[in-house]
């Protein structure tokens, strides 16, 4: 039996769009012994149902050779020149294609480039990041998804993770904060899980949703909320003793530029005390893909960038760091993913996901998570 060999290079491996419009290159070499298609798949990072999350599919014949292709996206109307395939000048057109007109962008979208046989089995597939960091699709995204029992999932994996956290958080509160804290991009705001006499300091919390601020003033009004974009904070130089920055770099445009912002509020030596996902955690190194976690998150970071890079360009030393939670339960599709936050989200593995998020700390740069405490220069 003759081999199938599909050879791509694309270039680049996520694409950031600017005006909803970006264009990918593609290099191919195709040997492949039965009759195939190529197709163009477009959907929401996350979740991928059909048909509210999909943007559309295009699919072309190709011959078996070398080619040199541009796929060029324009997502500003959904229609079926939304994409474009040129090989050199010419033109590809698709064989059929299906696009949602009623689809809304979000964040983060993903391209598949699949190739089809006749039976409908997959004989490879790639997968490119498409980055949409306008503002109205970031607003939109957050005010439709960012609800009140956002800290209450059905499912288990996130809320043990959450817990988890809190209580290494609470400890690191206690140790490092100080004065008048700051809580960036607060959403409900961890702070409303503990009581008000944990707290020997004045906690401000701030986000970018009104509604969302108003409501949580009417039911914590011991804390200070406040209604701020997290990369442009309405406070003097020098105002904060204390930030917290939960779960927030990953989701603003110019992490640096806010970082910067951040240091300009806080007075010297002050603490901040950083939560995010970790870009190369395990199943992205075993995938050989820095794949976010979840859709609205623009930008992750490594252990080392995070802790060695960032931070430290931007004003902090970093006192302590942290991992949370390996994925060592793995399972093989045609790309691996952690069987505990999928199939095996189930009650009967929290004994096992509570020992995982413990093992991140000795694995830091392979952890899920991260958790930093740094001082302001």
């Amino acid at each position: 039996m003759m081999k199938t060999t599909i050879e791509l290079s694309i270039h680049p491996a996520e694409l950031s769009l600017e005006g909803c419009r970006g264009s990918i290159k593609v290099d191919m070499n195709l040997d492949i012994h039965e009759d195939f298609i190529f197709a163009v798949d477009i959907y929401s990072s996350q979740p991928q149902t059909h048909p509210d999350n999909h943007c559309g599919w295009w699919q072309f014949k190709l011959e078996n050779g070398e080619h040199s292709i541009r796929l060029n996206i324009d997502l500003t109307q959904i229609k079926k020149h939304s994409l474009q395939v040129l090989e050199g000048e010419e033109e590809i057109s698709p064989i059929n294609h299906w696009v949602n007109p009623e689809y809304e962008l979000v964040p983060l979208m993903e391209c598949k480039l699949v190739f089809w046989n006749a039976k409908d089995e997959i004989l490879t597939l790639k997968r490119v990041l498409l980055k949409c960091k306008n503002t109205e699709i970031l607003d939109r995204f957050y005010r439709k998804h960012h609800e009140l029992d956002a800290y209450s999932p059905e499912l288990p994996f996130l809320d043990l993770l959450h817990h988890y956290k809190l209580k290494i958080l609470k400890k690191y509160f206690k140790k490092y904060f100080k004065g008048h804290v700051l809580d960036i991009g607060c959403g409900l705001s961890l702070f409303t899980a503990y009581r008000k006499k944990d707290w020997p300091f004045q906690i401000f919390a701030g986000d970018i949703v009104f509604g969302r601020m108003k409501e949580r003033r009417a039911d914590r009004p011991d804390i200070n909320w406040v209604v701020f974009d997290a990369s442009k904070l309405p406070f003097k130089r020098n105002s904060f003793m204390s930030l917290f920055a939960g779960e927030i770099l990953e989701h603003l445009p110019d992490p640096e530029s806010a970082l910067q912002e951040w240091n300009r509020v806080q007075k010297k030596n002050g603490i901040l005390i950083v939560t995010t996902p970790n870009r190369r955690r395990r199943i992205n190194v075993l995938n050989q893909q820095d794949w976010p976690i979840s859709p609205d998150h623009l930008r992750e970071f490594s252990f080392e960038e995070l802790n060695d890079s960032l931070l430290p360009q931007n004003g902090y030393d970093v006192v302590r760091k942290r991992g949370l939670y390996l994925e060592l339960w793995t399972k093989r599709r045609w790309w691996t993913e952690d069987h505990l936050q999928r199939e095996g989200n189930k009650p009967n593995n929290a004994w096992l996901m509570r020992l995982l998020f413990r093992l991140g700390y000795s694995f830091p740069k392979k952890a899920f998570g991260l958790i930093t405490v740094a001082r302001k220069t």
